[in-house]
């Protein structure tokens, strides 16, 4: 505990990074480790992840940038990021292997530049996400980094599937997760780091809106499809419980 409590802003900063890119390694570590993973086991680690990345938005971020920044700034922000992933994801590739890989449907089946160039803006927001949360003087920060560490094991499997489905070896699959979630994820950190100060709590509000869009982006896409198409009892009831997850520490650390 003393460790910790001795620990500066930016050593904090480093670990809540590392946090998130240790979730996305243990789920590429455990994607070749078996020869295959169930669409439904997959399906139901996305839908809690999801479910805790809407009770985040709902819960914390988009709340919060409201109140930083007002209503119309808030509200315009949270479009801003929705509509962000919205345009990626229509005229280059989806950001999220973990919301689109699950079925064999989806045209997944080399790994292009056009999806890395995707996947690199989702998790470099993930990391900008982690940093401006933090700079908040409120528990917001350590949601963020739950509902993104939860996101990040099933990206992590996702990922390392979608490499070895095009025919890459495991290392090579591992390393391809590990080395885009690691360098774009500690980037967006380090951007925040660059152009945002503690103190800064008005663009940190900007930023916090415009994550939480994205955020929406990712869960509605990522649930619809299965409530619709595939498991809609599992998908209902994992998402359920990722929100339970964070609404139960989040009222724990006096978030709410």
């Amino acid at each position: 505990m003393t460790f910790f409590q001795n620990l500066s802003f930016n050593e904090w900063m480093v670990l809540r990074l590392g946090i998130a890119v240790l979730m996305a390694t243990l789920g590429a570590t455990l994607a070749i480790s078996f020869k295959k993973i169930s669409h439904l086991g997959l399906c139901i680690l996305i839908s809690f992840a999801a479910g805790a990345l809407l009770a985040v938005s709902f819960l914390d971020i988009i709340p919060e940038s409201l109140a930083l920044v007002g209503w119309k700034a808030g509200l315009l922000s949270v479009f801003s990021g929705y509509l962000l992933f919205w345009l990626i994801s229509r005229f280059v590739f989806h950001v999220c292997p973990a919301c689109s890989a699950t079925h064999t449907e989806v045209n997944f089946k080399a790994i292009t530049i056009t999806m890395v160039v995707a996947l690199s803006v989702h998790s470099f927001m993930d990391g900008l996400a982690i940093y401006s949360g933090s700079l908040i003087a409120s528990p917001v920060g350590v949601l963020i980094l739950l509902a993104v560490a939860f996101h990040k094991f099933p990206e992590g499997m996702a990922l390392t599937l979608v490499s070895r489905g095009s025919g890459f070896s495991r290392l090579k699959s591992f390393m391809i997760s590990f080395s885009l979630e690691a360098a774009t994820t500690l980037f967006g950190g380090l951007v925040g780091f660059l152009t945002l100060v503690p103190g800064s709590s008005r663009w940190a509000g900007y930023i916090l809106g415009h994550v939480g869009g994205g955020f929406l982006y990712l869960v509605i896409h990522a649930l619809l499809s299965e409530v619709i198409k595939h498991h809609p009892q599992s998908t209902i009831l994992a998402a359920l419980g990722g929100a339970a997850s964070i609404g139960a520490i989040g009222f724990w650390i006096g978030a709410f």
